[in-house]
């Protein structure tokens, strides 16, 4: 991404955080970051990383975050292992995720009091970490949503999506696109295999890692997903419904969705009518 671009991104960011005092952090598609305002980490974040085993947990926090995002394609709301709140949703333009936007170390309201998260954290630094703590900013659920919607409206602005690098070289995007694109299509572990040139143990190594899914539950999740989208906005027939996601058996692809959502396609798509 050129320096133009990653100026407007920092912007933006800032912007953001004028309007509703949360810290933003924008990342493109490779869960690089592209921009963060107003710091990297607040104090209190930055004081525990410092800690190897501490640094270890918020990385697989943030993998575990960007798997769920890769995997659903909706936003993201979870409480770190330090007790902070994080919020991430991702930027999907023309079917795949291009971006994120991630709201993150905000002081729950249930952790005000330091000595909720107190026993998590490095005996050595508790004196300094609580200090630190103190200083964030805490937030209600009220405004937290709203925060959320606002930054969920950002994500849709075609300028921001223009921002947004695209790379289509790394393994999970070009895995990401080859299931999107194939939903109506059999879908297995040797066909990928085949067209990624890669063991079966190397595609299950990679859905792990960078969605935190099997192949089978991630192309279940995705094919369910792209089925409430056509209930919804479409008026096409659901047995069609069903065989465009990838489930030609119309009686499987209800007993499939109902297990998945407590209720049938057709209940489903009565609801939004």
């Amino acid at each position: 991404m050129d320096i133009y671009d990653q100026k407007k991104l920092r912007e933006l960011a800032r912007d953001f955080y004028n309007l509703v005092g949360l810290k933003v952090c924008i990342y493109d598609a490779n869960e690089d970051e592209l921009a963060f305002y107003p710091e990297k980490l607040s104090p209190f974040c930055a004081l525990l990383r410092e800690d190897k085993e501490m640094d270890r947990r918020c990385l697989e926090c943030d993998r575990k975050a960007f798997a769920e995002c890769k995997k659903t394609y909706k936003q993201h709301f979870y409480t770190c292992h330090a007790g902070l709140l994080e919020y991430m949703s991702p930027v999907v333009f023309d079917g795949k995720i291009i971006g994120y936007m991630v709201l993150g170390q905000i002081k729950a309201e249930k952790n005000k009091d330091f000595e909720k998260i107190s026993p998590r954290l490095p005996e050595d630094k508790r004196d300094a970490l609580q200090k630190c703590y103190n200083e964030l900013s805490s937030i209600g659920l009220g405004k937290l949503k709203s925060a959320m919607r606002i930054l969920d409206a950002c994500t849709g602005y075609e300028y921001l999506k223009g921002l947004l690098a695209k790379s289509e070289n790394k393994i999970d995007l070009r895995i990401a696109d080859y299931v999107n694109v194939n939903l109506d299509a059999p879908l297995s572990v040797p066909l990928m295999c085949s067209e990624f040139h890669l063991s079966h143990s190397e595609i299950y190594s990679i859905f792990k890692r960078y969605f935190n899914s099997t192949p089978a539950e991630y192309i279940k999740v995705r094919r369910l997903s792209k089925a409430c989208e056509l209930l919804k906005n479409t008026n096409m027939q659901i047995n069609k419904i069903g065989s465009e996601c990838g489930f030609p058996d119309y009686n499987y692809f209800s007993k499939i969705f109902k297990r998945e959502y407590g209720i049938s396609p057709r209940d489903y798509r009565k609801n939004f009518k």
